[in-house]
């Protein structure tokens, strides 16, 4: 799909055809999600700044809080402000309530940020044309099942979680679909989050006899099961999905041993197309973290789609492939990001290296 769609249009962002044109960004000013709101502005007023710096283009922001009833506050400011896109939405409550308001409009709107499914689902059902730059909530665990499945083919391995929603989901979703394969997990097992030590679950997975374990849990307490594993003298793998890219981030890290497996999307700014904002983000001083990325690739793709009626943004965006910071972006005719960035990290000296660069 994603070739068919180069065959027809492939563009770099470029200054919208018409002047005038306003992007409404529904963006987490305060509360807990503040700081990714803060740096996705950082990185979208920063592409203005760079592809058009001639005041053509006037982003609208409001503070959805990444709550539903302070979403509906900015949904009424952003509509009074008229825009020819809605963008940002990093959560998903907001977004579903960006698609109601707007697509009906119909104003395209592009979700950022937000990974629900269901989202694109229920769009389809109405009628209404929405795209999503990020992958979905089950890209995860489809990404492990793609780069784990031959790997472990043949092995005895298990699946654990924390027992929270998130954790049960991912490690549902990554069963289901190594069962599909042939290769069903030979132990499930759940365990107690946030504890100092998980030495009765390392123990049971040794007398299970694995070799292998998916633990669909927090990086923290994939920490602790990491370093209970060496202090135990268990030899089987270890691999986590993509909450293990906060691992770094912990006080656990430190304990953490080589070895330990991460399904997660490749760092933004190890991408090809990111050269150029990495060095202009070093020489403005700005911290190179994932949510500026994402915001300077959203201005990057509106500019490129933008055009004098919403009829024709729509067709942009359904027929281009975008080159941006973060590679190439293309929609299927769901509205999803074809775009594949999940790659296959372990854990050596204190961080995560793509698998081949280890080699």
């Amino acid at each position: 799909a994603i070739m068919l769609a180069i065959a027809i249009s492939l563009h770099a962002a470029q200054p919208a055809r018409s002047e005038g044109f306003r992007i409404g960004l529904s963006l987490p000013m305060s509360g807990n999600a503040s700081l990714l709101g803060k740096q996705f502005l950082q990185g979208a007023r920063l592409a203005l700044d760079v592809l058009a710096p001639g005041g053509e283009i006037e982003l609208m922001v409001a503070d959805d809080g990444c709550e539903t009833d302070i979403a509906r506050l900015a949904m009424a400011e952003i509509a009074a402000a008229r825009p020819a896109l809605v963008s940002g939405l990093l959560c998903n409550e907001p977004a579903r309530l960006a698609v109601e308001t707007f697509a009906p409009r119909p104003v395209p709107v592009l979700v950022a940020g937000a990974r629900s499914e269901r989202l694109l689902k229920d769009a389809a059902k109405e009628g209404w044309r929405t795209w999503r730059l990020a992958p979905s909530d089950k890209a995860g665990a489809e990404a492990a099942f793609r780069l784990l499945s031959q790997r472990w083919k043949g092995i005895p391995w298990a699946v654990v979680d924390d027992g929270t929603v998130y954790g049960r989901t991912i490690a549902d979703e990554f069963r289901a679909r190594m069962e599909e394969f042939g290769n069903p997990p030979q132990f499930a097992d759940n365990f107690r989050p946030a504890q100092s030590t998980q030495a009765g679950l390392i123990r049971r997975l040794q007398k299970a006899g694995v070799s292998a374990a998916f633990i669909a849990a927090s990086p923290e307490d994939t920490a602790i099961i990491a370093a209970n594993t060496s202090e135990f003298g268990a030899k089987f793998e270890i691999a986590g999905g993509e909450t293990l890219s906060g691992l770094p981030f912990t006080q656990e890290a430190s304990n953490v041993p080589d070895g330990l497996l991460a399904v997660m999307e490749t760092s933004p700014a190890s991408r090809p197309g990111a050269r150029s904002l990495n060095a202009l983000l070093e020489q403005r001083g700005i911290e190179p973290e994932p949510e500026v990325y994402r915001g300077y690739a959203t201005i990057e793709i509106a500019l490129a789609a933008l055009r004098s009626t919403p009829a024709q943004t729509m067709e942009a965006l359904e027929r281009t492939v975008f080159r941006t910071v973060l590679g190439n972006v293309g929609f299927d005719s769901t509205g999803a990001n074809v775009a594949d960035n999940y790659a296959l990290h372990v854990w050596v000296g204190g961080e995560f290296v793509p698998v081949e660069a280890s080699r």
